[in-house]
């Protein structure tokens, strides 16, 4: 490589290698970002992209190879350095400290070089306008949105003079709107000159904002090339080593009669809800944020209270007043926040595989640790999921396998309605199919699913029948394999008048 094409670039990874114990997890992965540019990487969960930006932010140690960053070689380097250097990452999960405010957290370790607070929220101030972002210096990041805290992680970044900043999954949790906000502040940074590494498992998001893409994938850079070169179906094929020639599997074909019927549901979210589900089917929410789809199966589902409904299975009144009821009557949650309420990431694959069916394994108080395991592994095997040993903790499984998990608990006690809420969040194209085929199963095999995903495209293609729900209640009901997309978005946003 010529010292002039090396000028172009704002970093430089050359054969890094690391291994974790029974892991490679980065197999001579090399790398170029070039200055003032936005470098896409994608790559299935568990391809190595967060190890590799672990090792450039300082967080990890690389085993071997070499690093680059603006003509300077970096070796042992820490997090704190990385900042220094004018390199920052911008986690999925937000770093910042909710009791403390906006200018706090930008400047935190940092007031005595500001002169204090006051210089703090000045110069805060400054590097927000700087991303038209108005957010108050001094309202408390617990009272923002996630697109404000992106805001303020982003001003942070800035406010160390970054050259590179790599945002990791930057929309998973984001609306619309919000999406708007990001997209416009992706490209005053690349006006400025600063070079962005973006992943995310939204291509159509790689293909809107990257100049090149790296496809990963079990530990190695499998490609790069401008993104213009790239296909849809190629990126895919490439990630997941296979061709995937549809990104959604067919719809369940056979729906029966009515499985449930759920009657006025209301709280102070929602405004007497009812609606049915068929045996067999799909039933997808849409809706935006906020629109109450969450809370209505919360409620179903005896998570959240609810006053004066009734839950009808069988044609036979059900009463659930908690989650305990819900399960013996036959219901599955898969849950929107997957590491919040859904796993505890310090217990075993096998743990947390077991919850929902301890009641068969347990006696006065006492767990049967072979019956456990035993669950934990009929469920890996038959989900596919990857990992070393059942023993070991959830949390080290990369996002699809610990959907899977939760999938598996669940299926240990087949039940007949399953609740889906983002079941695909923040998960790859290969295992977003493999759980697909999971619902297509499920719905075949008798049992019945309600979809909930901010992802549209995904509840079109995989629901037989949409309800449409805007601020509390529902407003429409819709078979999305006939109707227009637009007549869909129409209803979902309160609109009286329906696009014909």
């Amino acid at each position: 490589m010529s010292a002039s094409s090396d000028s172009e670039l704002i970093i430089s990874i050359r054969d890094v290698s690391k291994t974790f114990p029974g892991v490679r997890a980065l197999d001579k992965v090399s790398i170029d970002v070039r200055k003032g540019s936005v470098h896409g990487i994608v790559g299935e969960n568990g391809a190595g992209k967060s190890t590799l930006m672990k090792i450039l932010s300082g967080v990890y140690q690389k085993d071997s190879g070499t690093i680059v960053f603006d003509g300077e070689q970096i070796e042992g380097t820490t997090p704190q350095q990385s900042m220094k250097r004018g390199l920052a990452i911008i986690y999925q999960e937000l770093n910042l400290v909710s009791t403390m405010s906006v200018g706090e957290n930008i400047f935190l370790g940092r007031f005595k070089e500001m002169k204090g607070m006051r210089g703090s929220h000045a110069k805060a101030r400054e590097l927000l306008d700087s991303i038209d972002c108005k957010v108050d210096t001094h309202k408390l990041v617990s009272q923002l949105s996630v697109s404000l805290k992106q805001m303020v992680e982003i001003a942070k970044a800035l406010s160390f003079k970054s050259k590179l900043i790599i945002m990791d999954e930057p929309s998973s949790s984001l609306t619309a709107e919000e999406m708007a906000e990001l997209t416009k502040i992706i490209r005053q940074l690349r006006e400025q000159g600063i070079s962005i590494i973006y992943i995310s498992h939204k291509l159509d998001e790689i293909f809107e904002f990257c100049d090149t893409v790296t496809v990963m994938r079990d530990g190695h850079a499998i490609d790069t090339r401008p993104t213009l070169e790239f296909t849809r179906n190629d990126m895919i094929t490439k990630m997941v080593g296979r061709a995937i020639e549809n990104e959604y599997p067919p719809r369940p074909a056979k729906v029966g009669g009515t499985l449930m019927e759920v009657r006025s549901i209301t709280t102070r979210k929602l405004k007497d809800v009812s609606f049915t589900l068929r045996e067999g089917e799909i039933l997808g929410f849409v809706g935006l944020v906020g629109a109450g789809r969450t809370e209505i199966v919360r409620a179903v589902f005896g998570a959240d209270k609810a006053r004066g409904h009734s839950v009808f299975i069988g044609g036979k009144r059900v009463p659930i007043r908690n989650p305990r009821d819900a399960k013996r009557a036959g219901f599955g949650l898969i849950p929107e926040d997957r590491k919040l309420q859904g796993l505890i990431l310090p217990f075993s694959v096998e743990t947390n595989i077991s919850m929902a069916s301890m009641d068969n394994f347990s006696r006065f108080g006492f767990i049967r640790r072979s019956l456990e395991k035993g669950i934990g592994e009929r469920q890996v095997k038959a989900l596919s999921v990857k990992t070393p040993s059942v023993r070991v903790p959830v949390g080290n499984l990369s996002g699809g396998n610990q959907q899977k998990c939760i999938v598996g608990r669940w299926l240990e006690i087949a039940p007949k309605i399953f609740i889906m809420d983002e079941p695909t969040k923040g998960i790859d194209v290969g295992a977003k199919y493999e759980i697909y085929l999971l619902m297509k199963r499920i719905a075949e095999d008798g049992g019945a699913i309600i979809l909930i995903s901010s992802e549209l495209p995904e509840v079109l293609n995989m629901s037989n029948r949409v309800l449409t729900i805007f601020e509390g209640r529902i407003t429409g009901e819709f078979d999305p394999a006939v109707t227009a997309v637009d007549r869909i978005m129409a209803s979902a946003l309160g609109m009286k008048e329906v696009p014909a």
